[in-house]
């Protein structure tokens, strides 16, 4: 070990004593340097990886409401986006079970981030989820690979909705990684 790291450490050890907050970024950044990425805890107690769980389960949640309401929209006779179009019996029915579909998504991702959800077996949490971001995640994929392979001009709603749908994907899928990856931090005891 050279003099001037011992001597960085000495003095990292004066300043830990004294000063807490400045002891903590030396430490993250000795921990880097050594190799070792702690994992760091706010003033809640939460991990970095809980905090992000909790800002794309909240996100996801959002997401669904939001496309249960504008199929909730649609299904009470909204015709915004559909080109003077009217909505057909199979339509109507399908924006029924998108409803539906949503609202029971927007109800599994907040299980995902909130206490009651504890009750729900881990299991049925994360294979909904990512069941719901391979299919939104595939729904949008395609949909984005049709409008660009597509040789008409590509209609303004297939623009807005398709990346929606990937969004969704997106967040179901990071919130569902994140779920499994704290969850598995705490049983192993790494997370505290």
């Amino acid at each position: 070990m050279s003099l001037a790291f011992k001597n960085f450490c000495q003095y990292y050890d004066r300043v830990r004593k004294y000063t807490p907050m400045l002891a903590f970024h030396f430490s993250s950044m000795l921990s880097f340097m050594k190799g070792v990425n702690p994992i760091i805890i706010n003033k809640n107690g939460h991990t970095k990886s809980k905090k992000w769980l909790f800002f794309t389960g909240y996100a996801a949640f959002a997401w669904s409401i939001l496309f249960g309401s504008i199929h909730i929209y649609w299904a009470a006779g909204g015709a915004i986006g559909f080109e003077g179009r009217s909505m057909s019996e199979v339509l109507f029915i399908i924006n029924l079970a998108a409803i539906v579909l949503s609202l029971l998504a927007a109800f599994i991702v907040l299980a995902l981030v909130q206490e009651w959800g504890e009750k729900i077996p881990t299991w049925i949490l994360l294979m909904s989820t990512w069941i719901t971001f391979a299919v939104l995640g595939l729904r949008g994929g395609v949909g984005i690979a049709q409008s660009i392979l597509q040789e008409d001009s590509t209609p303004l709603l297939s623009i807005i909705i398709e990346p929606y749908f990937l969004l969704g994907g997106i967040l179901f899928g990071l919130s569902a990684f994140l779920y499994y990856y704290a969850n598995t931090k705490e049983k192993t005891g790494e997370n505290k």
